[in-house]
């Protein structure tokens, strides 16, 4: 054969080894293609990307009080994890028991978890009539089960959380150990140096490293952070081969937030309060304290208490009665103690997850209420300060509808100014008789009753905040305008009552606007705060001077009952009003109705509450202490606000003023001699 014949033979050859190589890898290439486009359904359950993202959580910001003290902080912990599908089976009874032992839990109890999800697995590998051999069930994992709803194939249990969050020596000794499909996962975790004082406030931090409640939930925003993550390539077997540049998005950690609260203000107020429920036998406690200039919110403490003794309110079946049918008679209501504060579960599991009461719960607030009325009374010229009442020695039948009306400083006249400071109910009936239904519906929403406060970061409302409660003025009836001047047939809550009176406590031109509250510790620009003028200044400042006198009289009270005084007297002067008001039942459960014989009250058992703000002459904080249900004592003046709450501002006005460094009320100069 010549040299040419085998030179084309050759070129013959390896050309159609070229083309049947091509063929052969543009075969396998559109095999490769369809399997990667469109796998059969049973491969499709087998393919995992290749490529895995590890997520990197944010440090969640810190919650700090005004100044700057960590109230809620952040750090990162390890917790076990599982995946059974990757443990050793020739292993497995000594994997559990060094496991059990590295993180302090009994064995059969981790043994029992992961016995169950590798049974489990073999359920679902069943499923799909393969049956696995152990190897398959320990080592691969793949077999699927189809799901019962969608038909789809559902893989095998990977990921078995299997502790709490571990401390750095059982995290170290876990790490220690290298056991086959054992890791740890690092995860947040939130811790409250603040304490239980703040608890109801800050909330809680919970699953998916979210806010649940509270501050918690109200600043989820900026807490939070952006969390990044590490992309890389693994292997067959899940192990990491390499990353590509780019591959890693660090975490943003959230921003650290300074709340309006004051973790020592809130200490003592802790203290007073608890003081203060024990010394009247109390089912509970509030208190707020807030600046009224600013709006910030300073301390806000709530106390349930379980008595013992106390019975449930006895309701009955709601049964429907025929038509003509006559409404049945009940029998009295036992002679008991009952309970008044509604069942919160969540309080028993954590303090966090308390209802906040200061916000949530209302209540009547009693005289607390009259000086919003006298106040707008006065400004419209239906009465004049030195005007006589007729306060008909203290007990008194409103002419025309047979209304039973007491006084507890009985007295047979009395001017206006003096119907405020001895809280006459005769004299604040009187009164608002000068006022249209209009003009006293119109007096309670001004003040910023019957809509929420919406307290906290502006747009932000708190979770579950109550807008309380106001009569329409399409119900509004005589038996109505004779009970809101007193404070009955309205429902506030604490921070609505301390924004209201904070109207009597601001400086100069904001003297008789109303702030805007706040949780957090930002101070707003010169009128920024102002959410509307509800009285003239003038006005505002009398209504203040003439509520020295209420304090007055508390304060006498507490020198006859003989408490606690300071040797050289209160440091600070202050303005405010008592109140004392019955316990409405509320809406009874469902299918259930109230006794006949319940008059719509829990018979004898209170509320009680002091609201006041000082010094009277440069206001600086509001404080209100609601007490509720003082135990009954023989003496029932013994129950009242002044009693019951009055003590425990007076101890805090001082406490908190002194602690903020405010100069103390100068002592009058006595006649003939020098100043004291």
């Amino acid at each position: 054969m010549t040299t040419a014949a085998r030179h084309a033979r050759f070129q013959l050859a390896a050309g159609m080894l070229a083309i049947g190589v091509t063929a052969a890898m543009a075969s396998l290439l559109v095999r490769v293609a369809q399997l990667q486009l469109r796998p059969s359904e049973r491969l499709a359950g087998q393919m995992t990307p290749r490529v895995s993202t590890k997520p990197e959580p944010a440090l969640r910001g810190d919650i700090l009080d005004r100044k700057s003290r960590i109230l809620a902080a952040t750090r990162f912990g390890f917790r076990v994890v599982v995946d059974p599908t990757l443990l050793d089976p020739a292993k497995l009874d000594q994997s559990i028991v060094q496991l059990a032992s590295a993180i302090g839990r009994p064995a059969d109890e981790i043994g029992t978890r992961i016995i169950s999800a590798l049974d489990e697995n073999r359920r679902r590998a069943a499923g799909l009539g393969i049956t696995p051999t152990e190897e398959e069930v320990f080592g691969q994992g793949d077999a699927l089960l189809p799901d019962a709803t969608s038909g789809k194939p559902r893989g095998p249990i990977r990921f078995l959380p299997m502790s709490g969050i571990l401390s750095d020596s059982q995290a170290a000794a876990v790490q220690y150990l290298r056991l086959k499909g054992i890791s740890l996962e690092k995860r947040q975790v939130r811790e409250y140096p603040g304490g239980p004082e703040v608890a109801s406030i800050l909330g809680k931090f919970g699953f998916e490293d979210t806010g649940m409640m509270g501050a918690e939930r109200l600043l989820n925003s900026d807490l939070a952070g952006q969390s990044g993550a590490i992309r890389y390539v693994r292997d067959a077997n899940g192990r990491p081969l390499w990353m590509d540049p780019g591959s890693v998005t660090p975490a943003s950690a959230g921003m650290d937030v300074r709340l309006s609260i004051d973790l020592e203000i809130q200490r003592f107020g802790t203290e007073e309060l608890n003081r203060a429920i024990d010394a009247a036998g109390a089912a509970g406690g509030r208190l707020v304290i807030a600046d009224p200039n600013t709006g910030e919110i300073l301390a806000m403490v709530d106390i349930v208490r379980d008595l013992p003794g106390l019975t449930p309110f006895p309701w009955v079946d709601a049964t429907p009665r025929k038509r003509g049918e006559r409404a049945p008679t009940d029998p009295p209501l036992p002679k008991a103690r009952f309970v008044v504060i509604a069942e919160d579960r969540g309080r028993k599991i954590h303090p966090a997850l308390a209802r906040n009461r200061c916000i949530e719960d209302i209540y009547e607030p009693g005289s607390t209420f009259k000086p919003f009325v006298w106040s707008t009374i006065t400004e419209l010229g239906r009465a004049r300060l030195d005007e006589d009442f007729d306060t008909h020695n203290g007990r008194w039948t409103i002419p025309g509808m047979g209304r039973y009306i007491e006084d507890v400083t009985k007295r047979s006249h009395m001017t206006w100014r003096d119907v405020l400071v001895n809280s006459s109910n005769i004299g604040m009936i009187q009164g608002a008789a000068r006022l249209s239904p209009q003009e006293l519906h119109d007096t309670i929403l001004r003040f910023g009753f019957g809509k929420r406060t919406g307290v906290g970061l502006p747009g932000r409302p708190f979770p579950g905040e109550a807008a309380g409660i106001v009569t329409p003025l399409s119900k509004w009836s005589k038996f109505t305008h004779t009970s809101v001047p007193w404070g009955h047939e309205v429902a506030v809550t604490p921070v609505q009552m301390v924004r209201a009176f904070s109207a009597f406590a601001r400086r100069g031109p904001m003297a008789g606007t109303l702030p805007r509250l706040r949780l957090s510790a930002y101070v707003p620009e010169d009128g920024e705060g102002v959410t509307y003028r509800v009285l003239p200044s003038e006005i505002s400042l009398l209504t203040r001077e003439i509520m020295q006198g209420v304090v007055a009289n508390m304060e006498q009270g507490m020198k006859t009952r003989k408490e606690e005084i300071p040797e050289d007297g209160w440091r600070y002067s202050m303005f405010g009003k008592s109140g004392t008001a019955d316990i409405p039942l509320g809406p009874p459960p469902k299918g259930k109705r109230a006794p006949t014989t319940a008059k719509g009250f829990y018979p004898g058992q209170l509320n009680t509450s002091f609201i006041a703000a000082g010094p009277t002459e440069d206001p600086r904080i509001v404080v209100i202490v609601v007490i509720d249900d003082p135990a009954p004592k023989p003496d029932r003046r013994h129950m009242y606000g002044s009693a019951t709450a009055g003590p425990a501002v007076r101890r805090i006005m001082d406490r908190t003023l002194t602690y903020l460094g405010v100069p103390p009320t100068p002592k009058p100069v006595a006649e003939g001699g020098p100043q004291q």
